[in-house]
């Protein structure tokens, strides 16, 4: 899913007879890092994922609270210099039967998050970072079509 990274997990017991999960994430996208693309100078993506759980009789109560933090940069002769970073924090809560069990739902809660909060990213981020530089310094090919030939 990540194509290498570093995680993490605890659980501990709450008050309420539940429990409430940490799922931690870290993933280097840099050069020198082990699963590398080869794209970045230094980037990271941290994951952060907190779930409480309030079992029921045959359903449980799963409150997700994520975070992810993202920082890129890199450096090229034809691009020249570029440094992104940012965070996205949002929550979601479902009442789902535990008959598969809570890894499960807990899971495919997290992938969801995940999901939502890339497409987040993508949009907020880097579609506007995209419509700001093609508007501060447009592409050669649209300069070219903007211009009467003389």
């Amino acid at each position: 899913y990540y194509e290498g990274g570093i995680s993490s997990v605890y659980m501990w017991e709450d008050e309420n007879e539940g429990f409430i999960a940490c799922f931690l994430i870290k993933k280097d996208g840099s050069k020198s890092a082990h699963g590398k693309r080869g794209y970045l100078q230094e980037g990271s993506w941290d994951a952060i994922h907190v779930i409480q759980v309030a079992p029921e009789e045959e359903t449980a109560r799963y409150c997700l609270t994520s975070s992810v933090m993202l920082s890129l940069t890199t450096s090229d002769e034809s691009s020249g210099s570029f440094n992104l970073s940012g965070s996205l924090r949002r929550q979601m809560s479902m009442e789902l039967s535990i008959s598969e069990g809570h890894l499960c739902n807990m899971g495919r809660m997290i992938e969801e998050m995940e999901s939502k909060l890339r497409n987040s990213l993508d949009q907020v981020y880097f579609g506007k970072t995209k419509e700001m530089v093609c508007t501060l310094r447009p592409p050669s090919e649209i300069i070219d079509m903007s211009l009467p030939k003389s």
